[in-house]
């Protein structure tokens, strides 16, 4: 991987460095040396075009006559902070989340500093709408609201000879650190989406500087055009991907190697960030890949590390042990499994015996609870599939080819502590299963993690209600505070970017050459220790969005000690090398002045 300490150099004639100088969130109050002036060849509409660099009515009267600029903006000159209250006004002012998301888009595109900045500013205002919930609806909308230029990387299979060409043209001279990747095939709750399947490497994108400081000069969104299986996109004149049925087999596996090899070679040594990749290939993808270059499945590990860190946090504040938990997940696809396999591991390292932990799981999916005589079963379900003797062990009938015992039954039964929803069925922790898994527990965690927002398996208030209070929850998607009997509860969202940033920009700063699950488990540590409900169960189950920032540094930190300590670090040997890896490739949204050349 090139190292991102210089940062690259912009393609688009500056001599030198990007729009900001590293930092870190920690270092704020500490005095710090003025900013290295930006040396630039550019002039007039070609910087203020140029988003890495654009500063707008920031920039100032000698430069605007040095650079050419002077009839190009109005009079006033701004600071970035009266820039950004400018932002927020007309942001509060639209009538639609749908117009706040094409205006955020429009100010990444014209602004990163000041994009960046804005969000930092008003995270629990503007993340919502630049990520999930509001990115699922921009995506469906995509080909109508595509424009070029949309700052985004298309490689469509016929292109497949080409990538290594294509991906030059993309990159310019600055090979990027991470490559945000998706086929589209499983975009959040409401699956194949086509090309518009780039704007959720847009938003992770964006979450990765806000929350880990990642200069959005070494990222880039790709998206992998194999094709759509949804009949409204094929049959639809406006959409700009290719209308043609996904590839399957031997031919998408073949494009899927043509990519890797591609990236070996244009950009060695980057992270691979796999998103959103369907059920079919998001875990033999991950499987194929993960040893051969440095990458990682966010929907798998990243959803599996929030979720993990939640339920230990959660036990540990009702002061009860993992390893004697029951544990119902509803949703056997990818995000599901993923979860599965990571409480399985946990569940050895508290002492269970690999049977016995799998013994602890139960997955359901939409043919009932996963089970010996289900005529179809996914391999990535097997280690939980149950047998007859398991059925009968708890009472439960034995299957049949076609289904298996429903979630209530399941409940009835098993008696699970905690229950887990990835399956986007709305609703479908009705009261009769809420009040079935409050009979087996005092207080259970649940987790209805589906998302966007109408497809949680039941609502904060709904669950609340039902339980009376009792249960611990964390939900996929943001919700608002529920007044209870015993007062207001916070209702902690279990979002990924308490993981996924924290842990992929350790692995870039310190050149890990791998993504171990030790520094998995090293990042689910670091997030329950700072969830508020592991020391209080009236808590919230997740830390609030405001301390995003804090809690991806810890995460950070503890995943580049975790990788010294693996032997898995190339540019860092010792924890303190390590730490000043970290806050030397930390970038902060900041304006940097400019001298003409």
């Amino acid at each position: 991987m090139a190292d991102p300490t210089p940062l690259p150099q912009p393609t688009n004639g500056a001599k030198a460095g990007s729009a900001a100088g590293p930092t870190s969130a920690t270092a704020a109050a500490r005095p710090t040396p003025a900013p290295e002036p930006l040396h630039t060849l550019l002039r007039g509409e070609a910087l203020l075009n140029e988003p890495l660099l654009n500063k707008g009515t920031a920039f100032s009267r000698a430069e605007r006559q040095a650079l050419g600029l002077e009839a190009l903006l109005p009079w006033q000159e701004e600071s970035l902070a009266e820039q950004v209250e400018r932002c927020r006004r007309a942001f509060e002012a639209m009538g639609s989340d749908l117009e706040r998301y094409a205006y955020a888009q429009s100010l990444r595109e014209r602004n990163l500093t000041l994009f960046h900045r804005f969000l930092a500013d008003h995270i629990e205002l503007v993340m919502p709408i630049v990520y999930t919930p509001t990115v699922g609806r921009a995506i469906q909308q995509a080909s109508t609201t595509y424009r070029s230029p949309s700052k985004g990387v298309y490689l469509a299979a016929p292109q497949q000879e080409r990538l290594v060409e294509l991906l030059h043209q993309a990159c310019g001279d600055r090979p990027p650190q991470l490559l945000l990747v998706t086929d589209a095939q499983g975009i959040l709750g409401i699956g194949d989406q086509g090309v518009g399947g780039i704007h959720i490497c847009q938003g992770k994108l964006a979450v990765y500087t806000l929350c880990a400081g990642l200069d959005p000069a070494v990222g880039l969104p790709v998206m992998l055009d194999v094709g759509t299986d949804r009949p409204e996109l094929l049959s639809d004149p406006t959409y700009p991907g290719m209308q043609q049925p996904r590839l399957r087999g031997a031919d998408y596996d073949a494009f899927l190697e043509a990519f890797i090899s591609a990236v070996e070679q244009v950009c060695p040594g980057a992270l691979v960030h796999w998103e959103d990749f369907g059920a079919p290939n998001a875990r033999r993808v991950l499987d194929g890949f993960r040893q051969r270059i440095l990458s990682f499945n966010d929907d798998i590990q990243g959803t599996s590390g929030v979720a993990a860190a939640a339920i230990l946090a959660g036990l540990r504040g009702l002061g009860r042990p993992l390893a004697e938990e029951r544990i119902v997940i509803f949703g056997a696809g990818s995000a599901g499994c993923g979860i599965a396999e990571r409480l399985q591991r946990l569940l050895e390292q508290a002492g269970c015996s690999r049977l016995e932990a799998a013994g602890r799981i139960w997955a359901i999916d939409r043919h009932g609870l996963v089970h010996e005589g289900l005529a179809e079963r996914s391999g990535a379900v097997a280690p939980w599939v149950k047998s007859a003797a398991d059925l009968a062990a708890v009472g439960l009938p034995a299957g049949e080819a076609d289904r298996g015992p429903g979630l209530q039954a399941v409940i009835e039964a098993v008696r699970p502590g905690v229950l887990i929803g990835t399956s986007t069925r709305a609703g479908a922790f009705d009261q009769a299963v809420v009040e079935a898994l409050c009979r087996g527990v005092e207080r259970p965690i649940v987790l209805p993690l589906s998302n966007p927002t109408p497809l949680a398996e039941v609502t904060p208030e709904n669950l609340l209600r039902w339980s009376g209070g009792r249960a611990l929850l964390a939900t996929g998607s943001p919700f608002p505070p529920v007044a209870t009997a015993t007062g207001e509860r916070l209702i902690g969202q279990c979002n990924n970017c308490f993981v996924f940033p924290g842990l992929g920009f350790a692995a870039m700063a310190v050149g890990a050459r791998e993504v171990s699950e030790s520094m998995i488990d090293a990042s689910i540590e670091a997030l329950a220790s700072a969830i508020p409900a592991s020391q209080d169960p009236e808590a919230a189950l997740m830390p609030p969005l405001s301390q995003v920032r804090a809690v991806s540094e810890a995460v950070a930190e503890a995943v580049a000690l975790a990788a010294v300590a693996e032997g898995l670090a190339t540019r860092a040997s010792t924890a303190e090398e390590a730490k000043q890896r970290l806050q030397e490739c930390r970038w902060t949204p900041a304006y940097r002045p400019f001298i003409a050349i």
